[in-house]
């Protein structure tokens, strides 16, 4: 069901984003489809699996990855990760195992904007 609605507007990515056009982004953005951004969300888990879910900050969480297009549309999102997990794993991970599912450029460049949130 959320494979139905969490998706890329445009699929196939063929109009570049109004915002995008401005001679300040553009070329430093080119081809960027949206942004992604971690953020780890606390949880209570069992004690026995508290040592992986605990990370920086010291208390369980779990680290969830989105990604977002310009118009603040989620088009991709993995959870179930444990707070402990480095957000490159996470990103990589998805990567191949989500491939087919994963928003990609028209050309196939992966253009990274990068932002970590921590809620409270």
């Amino acid at each position: 069901m959320a494979v139905d609605t969490i998706k890329p507007k445009d699929p196939d990515f063929r109009d570049v984003h109004e915002r995008l056009r401005d001679s300040r982004f553009s070329p430093h953005f080119d081809d960027c489809i949206g942004a992604i951004d971690g953020s780890h969300i606390p949880m209570v888990v069992p004690a026995e699996e508290i040592v992986n879910h605990v990370g920086r900050h010291g208390y369980p969480t779990q680290n969830i990855m989105t990604v977002c297009d310009f118009d603040m549309r989620f088009t991709s999102v993995v959870a179930g990760w444990p707070g402990s997990a480095h957000d490159t794993r996470i990103f990589k991970d998805t990567l191949v195992k989500y491939a087919t599912m994963f928003p990609h450029s028209p050309k196939g460049n992966i253009t990274i904007v990068y932002c970590i949130i921590t809620l409270p």
